[in-house]
């Protein structure tokens, strides 16, 4: 498999937009995905074929509008895996690989795409151990408050970046996607820390519906 950094090197600049309603992706986390639309079914042959990139976007205001509002600040993903169904439909698993920003572009097919400038966050985070270890103590005491059952073991793993870490736990928080976003748009992965932390203080007793916390550990050289 390729690594990121030739993944990056070889990218021709311009990949399809998959537009989703209420759901941020953000980079070095993954997620599946059941596909079944024929215009997003037709995406992914295309992406299979080619460069194996596509940018996830969260979809601005009306999603049920021919042609939504996107954001243009998103993440640029990594087709990894693919099944195919019976019926037609595909589960595929998607690395984020990225942080992007989308300039549309005209399209001849039945799905969108965009012209996608990489972009850097300022990754330094100042007694990085410590503040990951009191937001690892609140999303744990969220964890404790559910019914469900959690993957508490991927939290305890040393070895996961803390920039991973930290958005597995953006991901898997119950906020509103527009806070999420507000999240991604920041270039500071401290400052995302920063804040995750005050929220997750001051919103810790309503955030009660979480949904299990079993996240997707990357086993493969994307990260290199």
């Amino acid at each position: 498999m390729k690594t990121l950094n030739k993944i990056l090197k070889d990218f021709s600049g311009v990949t399809p937009i998959f537009p989703l309603p209420e759901f941020v992706f953000f980079p070095k986390t993954v997620q599946p995905f059941h596909i079944f639309e024929p215009r997003y079914l037709d995406m992914l042959r295309d992406i299979q074929a080619g460069e194996g990139l596509v940018t996830i976007t969260l979809i601005k205001g009306d999603a049920t509008a021919e042609q939504p509002e996107i954001h243009e600040i998103a993440t640029l993903g990594y087709l990894h895996q693919s099944q195919k169904l019976e019926d037609g439909s595909q589960n595929v698993l998607i690395t984020g690989l990225v942080k992007a920003r989308i300039d549309e572009v005209e399209s001849k097919y039945a799905y969108r795409r965009g012209a996608i400038t990489l972009l850097a966050d300022f990754d330094k985070v100042t007694d990085a151990g410590l503040k990951m270890n009191v937001l690892l103590r609140k999303f744990e005491a969220i964890l404790e408050q559910s019914a469900m059952e959690h993957n508490i073991k991927v939290l305890a793993d040393e070895n996961l970046p803390v920039e991973m870490l930290t958005h597995m736990i953006i991901m898997a928080l119950p906020i509103n996607a527009g806070e999420k976003q507000k999240l991604l748009e920041l270039q500071s992965l401290e400052l995302r820390i920063d804040i995750l932390n005050n929220f997750l203080e001051s919103g810790l007793g309503t955030l009660t519906k979480i949904s299990p916390f079993d996240p997707i550990v990357p086993s493969n050289p994307l990260w290199n």
